[in-house]
Formats: C-alpha cells, sequence, structure tokens
C-alpha cells in the first residue's frame, strides 16, 4: 500500500504544478489604467495573454474599488488588422477596408497568391 499513496502523491504533485498562477495584480492594473494606457499595453506590461483575461481583471477591480475604469481598445477588435488563429485560418473583415471601386458580395470567390512574402487576393469573376 505504500507505493499506492507514493504514486497518488506523485499524482498530486504534478497536478499542482500544472495550475496556473494568475496574474491578477490590483495595485499594478490600477495604476496602469490611471497611466491611460491601452488594452494592448497594458497586456503586454501585466504579461497577460488573452484579452478575455484583462476583461476579467477590470471588471474585479471595478467591483473591489466600485469604481468604473475604462481602458480604451478594451472592447474594440482592430479589424484592419487581422491575426491568425491556432488552426491556421485567417479572417479578414472586408467592411472594415477601403475596397474601392471593388464590390463583394456573399459567396465571391478569390485565388490566393503568395509573392515576395505577400498575400494576393484576386477576386474570381464569375
Amino acid at each position: 500500500m505504500g507505493a499506492k499513496n507514493g504514486n497518488s502523491t506523485d499524482v498530486q504533485e504534478k497536478t499542482a504544478k500544472k495550475k496556473i498562477e494568475s496574474k491578477y495584480d490590483p495595485k499594478t492594473l490600477r495604476s496602469l489604467i490611471k497611466e491611460g494606457l491601452d488594452a494592448a499595453t497594458i497586456m503586454e506590461q501585466m504579461k497577460i495573454k488573452h484579452r478575455q483575461t484583462l476583461k476579467q481583471y477590470i471588471l474585479k477591480l471595478i467591483s473591489t474599488d466600485r469604481v468604473l475604469y475604462e481602458v480604451k481598445g478594451l472592447y474594440l477588435k482592430d479589424s484592419k488588422r487581422p491575426k491568425v488563429n491556432q488552426q491556421g485560418i485567417l479572417k479578414i473583415n472586408l467592411k472594415a477596408h477601403d475596397l474601392g471601386d471593388l464590390e463583394i458580395n456573399e459567396g465571391d470567390e478569390f485565388s490566393v497568391e503568395f509573392i515576395d512574402g505577400k498575400i494576393s487576393l484576386t477576386k474570381i469573376l464569375p
């Protein structure tokens, strides 16, 4: 039975090591917000990876302080700078871009070319 107890202790130690440490630091967060920094800068300085995490921290701070804190760029997506997700998919919101005379409709198809480190989309005409 001693071996089983040793194994269960090992399992407990492993799960304890995997526990994610919270980066919530109300003093620092309050200070950065009062400096007027935007969401991206605050996330960088506090080493927060996800915008949702920052939102939760700010809500917690608002609840604690009973003060409404506003952070520029917290709820706005920069749709002009799309990012590739974990699956390698890039989504582009064409409504956020000035397309000039190019008319885009649902169901339109594009050919994709990679030239000199740039991605080129060409609308395929029906």
